[in-house]
């Protein structure tokens, strides 16, 4: 019964696939919508769509490997002007693997199995560990959750952040992919309970996938310009008042896409005499307007804009975008800003996005292959190094700074800290996710925190880390320990010298302890990605 409303639907969806014709398929003029109220029957309806990409058929034939990537980017590259980084160690390497991944880092010992283990593909086998692992699906439900929250005005009465990270963190660990994931956000349309009166302002905010919407306060503009920013990769919302000043879209193309989330008939402001409105039909950004049946149903306007923005072959930007953004968080630098670009001619190496977005595409939008994809690449496992210009991009990986969960993570690794101090380290190390890592700088209040917060520095002093160093007699065995317990990585010589002189020249051991704990704690490597 449902195959023949799927079929139903897709062939009123004016579409550019050839893969039906409405006519020959029904005889009808005006075929009846059948209901997309659910998100169960909205995701069927999208199904079509998704089974009918050609690149679904041809997908499993075409490869794309980590080699070839590096074979790409060594083609756009100046070699001689621009010397690439060295390789990373295999410590560095599992500690990078472990933040971007898990978001954390590795316990002392999986730093000394990982570095004595001789298998020749140890990495690509941590790699798969660690997508594997439910801190993958919880660290990355964490990132789009901010991503999706972190510029919202809505009331927090009528929006519920742990439910859509929750739903996300479901999804990401069931290897939901990314298609329908987004589909589920840019569809849901919320609607308030008038059965549940006693909860305030009940909007559905419990059910995770509703959030998305609901952050954008349900207003049709922003709606539009969070789904384009979010999942398009390109800046739309200046076109709200006026033609984009330096990119091609304009006001109308704004407001043909908002007309698609608005909850009845939707009129744009006119220009000269705002008082005056002019109605607007939905088109999608790429010029495409869905058959009437679809533009007098809220329900099924929604399931149309997630359609023309996931499954029409000509938007490359859908699948471009996710590449981008996780290349940004792997590498530190994007192919271009990953919420703002504007012509085209911004992007770097813009045939290897282009080439990684098609081909993400066809794997069926998992987002394991781009991580497998980056993560086994040379250009990932490259040394840190500041990247001074943009021809020298991804000659080396770019120092970042830790995300608020990560500091936290770090910081509950070696002392048991509180709610409150949980707190303060997620406010005080907050940042906007989708501001480029060039632009980000450290601040005098979280370097005060770190220095002084009394609860950290008592924790740190009772600390198990602390106990089991006292426990090593051996200076030289105490100074390993302590790299490998807060930085999880081994000392170096020069380190080690340094620590064991400290240790010889002072008269309390128990207060050195503290001392040398403080200033690893202090340092930058502690709060960045090495």
């Amino acid at each position: 019964m449902f195959g023949r409303t799927v079929l139903l639907v897709a062939s009123v969806v004016a579409f550019t696939f050839a893969t039906f014709d409405a006519r020959m398929a029904f005889g009808q003029k005006k075929p009846k919508l059948p209901e997309l109220k659910s998100l169960e029957q909205k995701l069927q309806a999208l199904e079509f769509f998704r089974n009918s990409l050609p690149t679904k058929r041809v997908g499993s034939k075409l490869r794309f490997t980590p080699d070839d990537l590096d074979r790409a980017l060594l083609k756009n590259i100046e070699a001689p002007t621009h010397k690439f980084a060295k390789p990373i160690s295999d410590e560095l390497f599992l500690k990078r693997a472990f933040l971007d991944v898990a978001g954390k880092i590795p316990a002392a010992h999986e730093v000394e199995a990982f570095g004595s283990n001789p298998d020749r593909r140890k990495r690509a086998k941590l790699v798969d560990y660690l997508l594997n692992a439910k801190e993958y699906a919880r660290k990355w439900a964490r990132y789009w959750t901010d991503v999706i929250f972190y510029n919202s005005n809505a009331n927090k009465n009528r929006i519920n952040r742990d439910a859509l990270e929750d739903w996300l963190a479901e999804a990401f660990e069931k290897d939901v992919p990314w298609d329908r994931i987004t589909a589920a956000l840019v569809s849901a349309s919320p609607k308030y309970n008038k059965n549940k009166k006693k909860e305030k302002n009940d909007w559905g905010q419990k059910e995770g996938y509703n959030n998305f919407v609901l952050a954008c306060e349900n207003q049709p503009g922003e709606i539009a310009a969070q789904t384009a920013r979010i999942f398009m990769g390109i800046s739309i919302q200046c076109a709200e008042c006026h033609d984009h000043p330096f990119d091609q879209w304009e006001r109308e193309q704004f407001h043909e896409m908002a007309a698609f989330f608005a909850r009845g008939s939707y009129s744009m402001p006119d220009q000269d005499d705002p008082k005056k409105k002019i109605k607007m039909k939905p088109r999608f950004l790429l010029g495409e307007e869905p058959p009437s049946v679809f533009q007098n149903n809220a329900d099924a306007r929604r399931v149309a804009v997630a359609a023309y923005l996931i499954y029409n072959p000509n938007n490359y930007w859908f699948a471009r975008a996710y590449v981008n953004r996780i290349w940004n968080e792997l590498v530190g630098d994007g192919f271009y800003s990953v919420d703002s670009l504007g012509p085209d001619a911004e992007v770097t190496h813009k045939l290897l996005v282009n080439r990684m977005g098609a081909m993400f595409r066809y794997k069926a939008f998992d987002p394991k292959w781009v991580f497998r994809l980056i993560m086994n690449s040379q250009v990932y496992q490259r040394e840190m190094r500041t990247i001074e210009s943009d021809s020298e991009l991804f000659t080396a990986v770019r120092p970042t700074r830790l995300r608020p969960d990560q500091v936290v993570a770090s910081v509950e690794r070696i002392a048991d800290i509180d709610s409150g101090l949980t707190k303060q380290l997620n406010s005080t190390f907050d940042a906007d996710p989708s501001i480029p890592q060039r632009d980000l700088e450290g601040s005098i209040q979280q370097a005060l925190l770190m220095m002084n917060h009394p609860k950290l520095n008592e924790q740190l002093q009772n600390s198990e880390l602390k106990k089991e160093l006292l426990q090593i007699e051996s200076n030289q065995q105490l100074i390993e320990q302590l790299y490998l317990g807060i930085l999880a990585r081994r000392s170096t010589d020069n380190e080690t010298a340094r620590g064991m002189a400290y240790l010889r020249k002072t008269t309390n051991r128990s207060e050195a302890v503290d001392d040398l704990m403080w200033v690893l704690v202090n340092s930058t490597e502690f709060l960045t990605k090495r």
